[in-house]
């Protein structure tokens, strides 16, 4: 894809080129499948546990609430890049479903992290500026802080929709999302974003724990170690998620030429291809922050997921049959 994944690498022989890529071409679709079961309804649930209790009134919860929307949304995405990845980097579909499903993609990432780096912000606030009253703490300043978020996710992808994403490859494929080697200018650009959404949770986990260092403000179970550990658990996402594709994407940005080569994948290439995998993961790891860092998340999963096998009823047991052996019969008892 383009910053998203790398393009179909190629092995030469006589006269053909034929993609090469196991990591690409099997492991990648083999995690997206992983991530699309466990993801979508994971986050379906989440969402219906934060939107259970009626009015949202809390800017947590609206930043919640717009995180999980993110996470579903690149999990839409994810069919398209397994069918294109199984059939060896082969768009079947149309010019404009490419420059689409390229969008969301990017729409769901950086809004994802943006949405990341205000939640631990946000956090932040409830730690060492309780007592304030921030632009960002109440709900009119979360609603218009996550539509400005939306809309820069929107402007990354841009780009993408207004410029053409689909090309022949050496192996009489069509690439979709994969001009890498023209718009290094933008991969940078998006590493940057990264650096910047990074610092500021880095910088909140970093103050939060200092406040909490005091014994005083330790106390277990406090809304305080809450926030800690929801930040700590964004932090994480970054760390194992988020990071080695942005880190990785730079260097391996900057050593491709325009158009991909018909050339068996170097090292570099292949940990690029798993760092792409990793990025996936983001979007199924979220439900388990909100699990482990909020305490009301779990008394709230537990009712939303009785309500939903209220549902969808078990049938009733069927009635016991004779049983073996005992003389009463149809005929007896008649």
């Amino acid at each position: 894809m383009n910053g998203s994944a790398p393009g179909p690498l190629l092995e030469e022989h006589p006269g053909e080129c034929v993609p090469n890529n196991p990591v690409q071409f099997v492991l990648v679709p083999v995690i997206y499948c992983l991530v699309l079961c466990v993801g979508l309804p994971g986050n379906l649930v989440a969402l219906l546990v934060f939107l259970q209790s009626g009015k949202v009134r809390k800017a947590i919860r609206i930043y919640l609430i717009n995180l999980t929307l993110a996470d579903i949304l690149f999990n839409l995405t994810l069919p398209l890049w397994i069918r294109y990845y199984l059939a060896g980097g082969d768009w079947l579909l149309s010019e404009v479903s490419c420059r689409l499903a390229g969008a969301a993609y990017y729409l769901a990432t950086y809004s994802a992290i943006t949405f990341m780096a205000l939640i631990s912000f946000n956090r932040f606030c409830a730690v060492r500026a309780a007592r304030r009253v921030l632009p960002l703490t109440g709900p009119r300043g979360a609603a218009l802080a996550c539509a400005l978020a939306w809309l820069l996710g929107l402007g990354c992808a841009v780009p993408t929709l207004a410029t053409h994403q689909t090309f022949p490859t050496h192996a009489g494929t069509t690439a979709c999302f994969e001009q890498h080697g023209r718009q290094r200018g933008y991969a940078y650009a998006m590493v940057g974003f990264f650096s910047v959404a990074f610092l500021v949770v880095l910088g909140t986990y970093a103050s939060i724990a200092r406040a909490l260092s005091v014994p005083a403000a330790a106390s277990p179970g406090s809304h305080r170690q809450q926030a800690r550990a929801m930040v700590l658990g964004m932090l994480l996402v970054f760390v194992v998620c988020v990071a080695p594709y942005h880190l990785t994407l730079a260097p391996w940005v900057g050593s491709r030429p325009p158009e991909p080569l018909c050339e068996p994948p170097d090292t570099l290439d292949v940990l690029h291809t798993l760092s792409v995998a990793l990025l996936s993961l983001n979007s199924c790891l979220d439900p388990l922050v909100y699990c482990f860092s909020i305490r009301r998340f779990r008394a709230d999963l537990d009712r939303t997921l009785r309500k939903i096998g209220r549902c969808f009823p078990l049938p009733p047991p069927a009635p016991p049959g004779p049983v073996p052996g005992a003389r009463a019969s149809s005929f007896t008892s008649s």
